[in-house]
């Protein structure tokens, strides 16, 4: 019943991403405030490059995983969460709206403003999750989830299973789930089911951020990314494996 209801929050969530944005500037503003708890200065309107900001979020000694960062214990992630919790407040239906490739391309700047915008997104996402709806799911495997993103961080191992293009078309949705539940399967052989779910958590609201698959796609992968779908799947599997041993 519980991953039934959480599956429908998630394709009314899914749904209302068409909209548009008709408050950018609030993003920038946002961010700014945000970012400036990590030393950094706004530059001329524009938000600073992403390396950067890595650089300056290392200072302050959060340790960074390619473009996130590594939660190395509870007192950590609970500062980043409180700091990501004052960033939504702060963006109020803009965090709906406005949190996009499109919105975060027009306060970038540099030669690679496609690549700077993305880095913004994909960082959003994963806070989104892991200080939102994932909390949990993290604070419980923190210890696993770093090492293993410590060797291939998300991003990456979302490239590595097969993630390309961000248009969609008659296959975006199948090799979408493909990525994910690739993402999801070397988590759970490292770490457990739960973590897991964490990743492919993460990774579905990466491309949940992107805003090129239906609601009903997305809605089909975060059924496929739960704890409890994850349980059902192993109980089925012991099952057989059960049936062919004793039988």
């Amino acid at each position: 019943m519980v991953c039934n209801i959480l599956i429908l929050i998630s394709f009314l969530f899914s749904a209302v991403y068409s909209q548009q944005c008709t408050t950018p500037q609030t993003l920038y503003t946002c961010y700014i405030s945000y970012l400036g708890k990590y030393g950094v200065v706004p530059d001329d309107g524009y938000l600073p490059p992403s390396d950067f900001i890595l650089s300056q979020m290392m200072s302050h000694g959060l340790p960074v995983i390619c473009k996130y960062i590594s939660f190395r214990s509870s007192v950590f992630i609970y500062f980043v969460s409180r700091d990501f919790d004052e960033l939504t407040s702060c963006l109020g239906p803009a965090s709906t709206y406005c949190v996009s490739l499109n919105v975060f391309y027009l306060f970038v700047t540099g030669r690679h403003r496609q690549r700077e915008a993305l880095s913004y997104l994909q960082n959003h996402a994963f806070f989104e999750f892991a200080c939102g709806s994932g909390r949990d799911l993290f604070m419980n495997n923190i210890d696993c989830l770093q090492r293993s993103f410590e060797q291939v961080p998300l991003t990456n191992r979302m490239q590595q299973c097969g993630q390309s293009s961000f248009t969609a078309d008659e296959n975006t949705c199948p090799s979408t789930m493909d990525v994910t539940d690739c993402v999801k399967q070397q988590i759970v052989q490292a770490c457990g089911l739960s973590a897991g779910a964490a990743a492919c958590g993460a990774a579905t609201n990466i491309e949940r951020r992107l805003d090129f698959l239906d609601a009903a796609c997305l809605t089909e992968m975060d059924a496929r990314c739960s704890v409890c779908q994850l349980k059902i799947l192993t109980s089925i599997i012991i099952f057989f494996i059960h049936r062919i041993i004793f039988n």
